[in-house]
């Protein structure tokens, strides 16, 4: 016979006060604006829509971008959309003439899709 017991863990929370003041922080770097170049990098000239929200007590917004437009957008939009990445396979070169081997593990290159360029670094 075998017993065993599971417990719930207990959730460390921080006090309410220092939430609603760490909130007050990230809100006030998240809605901060700034200007910059939207780049498509995988549609040159096309455009992208996505909707976003970050906070829970915020509505929803659809984003509606052209590629080579200049706009004024929060830093929490910017850090979104330059950290929108894909994952592109490669075969290891070494074992490219012999074709894919079950087992041998193939690697991933990592692309930028889209950038925001602030207008500083235009």
């Amino acid at each position: 016979m075998r017993v065993t017991e599971y417990n719930k863990s207990i959730k460390k929370t921080k006090p309410k006060a220092e939430v609603e003041e760490m909130l007050k922080k990230l809100r006030k770097e998240h809605d901060k604006l700034v200007k910059g170049q939207f780049e498509f990098v995988d549609a040159q000239g096309g455009w992208i829509d996505f909707t976003y929200r970050f906070f829970p007590d915020e509505p929803i917004q659809t984003y509606h971008f052209t590629h080579g437009e200049i706009c004024e957008i929060p830093m929490g939009i910017v850090k979104h959309l330059n950290n929108t990445k894909k994952k592109v396979r490669r075969m290891n070169p070494a074992l490219a003439e012999s074709g894919p081997i079950d087992g041998v593990p193939m690697y991933f290159e990592v692309q930028s899709r889209l950038k925001f360029t602030p207008v500083e670094f235009v």
